[in-house]
């Protein structure tokens, strides 16, 4: 795995950040979903949170906008 390093950050800043690797798995979707957020920052990601703490839904998707 590449490292992260303030030179291999400032250098990527200059390429739009296109050079990085993949570090997250990208799943098999399911047929269904209880919930599906759009948007996985930091909104999305504390919505996620409530629905499972508050509510016990942990049938959820969230997909990055792009």
């Amino acid at each position: 795995m590449k490292g992260y390093s303030f030179f291999s950050l400032a250098k990527n800043a200059f390429s739009g950040h296109k050079n990085w690797p993949q570090t997250w798995r990208s799943p098999e979707l399911k047929k269904h979903y209880d919930v599906v957020i759009i948007g996985a920052g930091g909104h999305g990601l504390a919505t996620a949170y409530y629905l499972a703490k508050k509510h016990g839904i942990t049938n959820v998707a969230q997909r990055l906008h792009r």
